[in-house]
C-alpha cells in the first residue's frame, strides 16, 4: 500500500502542475481581456460646420465640409483617439432620415453619437467678419449623459485656417481629457505651415463635394488645385491618391 501511495505521488503532482497552469492561464487570459476592455479608444465624431460668414456667405458654403473634415483629421493625429469618417457619418443620417442643417440640440447630438458609437460629438460653426477674421467655434456633447460637456474656439486671419483647425484640434485634446498626443508627422500634413491655406481649402472642401456626388474626375482636378496652392496639404494628397484608380 505504502508501494502504491509512493507511485501516485508523481502523478498527483503532475496533475496539480496542469491544474494550476490552466488556472493560471485563465487568469492571464482574463486580465487580458480587462485590460483591452480599459485600452478601448474614445471615439469622437464631428460634425459638418455651420456657416455663419458675415459677409459673401455663398463662397464659404463649401467649407462646412472642409472644416469638418479638416478638423476630424487633425484630431486624428493622436493615435490613442478614434475618429469616425465623415462617409459614416453622413449615411447614418442619411438611413435615419435625420439633419444636420442648422443648429443642432444636444439630445439630437446624442442620439447620432449613440448610433454611430462616438462618445463625444462635436458640433461647430464658423465666422468671417468684414476684415477677412475667422473664428473657428465648437461644443462637444457627451453621448451618454447629452450635456454639453465643452465649449472652445479660435480666432486668427482667415488665411492661416489651417493653423486654427490644428489650434482647435490641440484645444480639443487637452480640454475633453483626451489620452496620448497628437504625432508630429501628422499635424505636420495638415498644411498649417503653408500658404494660401483659405484658398486652398476652399479647392479642397469643392473636391470633397465632387467626390461625394461621384464626379471623381472633377473631384481630383480641385485636390490637385488645392495642393497647387498648398503643397503640405497631405489630407489632398491621400484622396487624391484614392481616386487615381477610379479616374484612370
Amino acid at each position: 500500500m505504502h508501494s502504491l501511495t509512493q507511485r501516485m505521488m508523481p502523478v498527483r503532482s503532475r496533475w496539480t502542475t496542469v491544474v494550476a497552469a490552466g488556472l493560471l492561464t485563465l487568469g492571464q487570459s482574463g486580465h487580458a481581456q480587462s485590460g483591452m476592455g480599459l485600452e478601448r479608444k474614445p471615439t469622437v465624431a464631428v460634425m459638418e460646420f455651420d456657416n455663419a460668414a458675415m459677409i459673401k456667405k455663398d463662397q464659404y458654403e463649401a467649407l462646412t465640409v472642409g472644416v469638418q473634415v479638416m478638423l476630424a483629421n487633425a484630431i486624428a493625429a493622436n493615435p490613442k483617439i478614434e475618429v469616425i469618417e465623415r462617409q459614416k457619418i453622413q449615411a447614418l443620417l442619411a438611413e435615419q432620415n435625420l439633419t444636420t442643417a442648422g443648429r443642432v440640440d444636444a439630445a439630437t447630438a446624442a442620439k447620432v453619437g449613440k448610433l454611430l458609437g462616438a462618445k463625444h460629438m462635436l458640433m461647430g460653426a464658423f465666422v468671417v467678419d468684414p476684415s477677412n477674421e475667422m473664428r473657428l467655434s465648437i461644443r462637444s456633447v457627451n453621448t451618454e449623459t447629452s450635456a454639453i460637456e465643452y465649449v472652445e474656439e479660435v480666432t486668427g486671419k482667415g488665411d492661416k485656417i489651417f493653423k486654427l483647425i490644428d489650434q482647435l484640434a490641440a484645444k480639443v485634446n487637452t480640454g475633453l481629457k483626451l489620452p496620448g498626443i497628437r504625432e508630429p508627422k501628422a499635424v505636420k500634413e495638415l498644411g498649417a505651415d503653408g500658404p494660401n491655406q483659405l484658398e486652398a481649402l476652399k479647392a479642397f472642401s469643392a473636391a470633397q463635394r465632387l467626390e461625394e456626388r461621384g464626379d471623381f474626375k472633377g473631384a481630383a482636378g480641385m485636390y490637385q488645385k488645392s495642393l497647387a496652392l498648398n503643397s503640405d496639404l497631405g489630407t489632398a494628397r491621400t484622396r487624391l491618391a484614392m481616386l487615381d484608380t477610379k479616374t484612370r
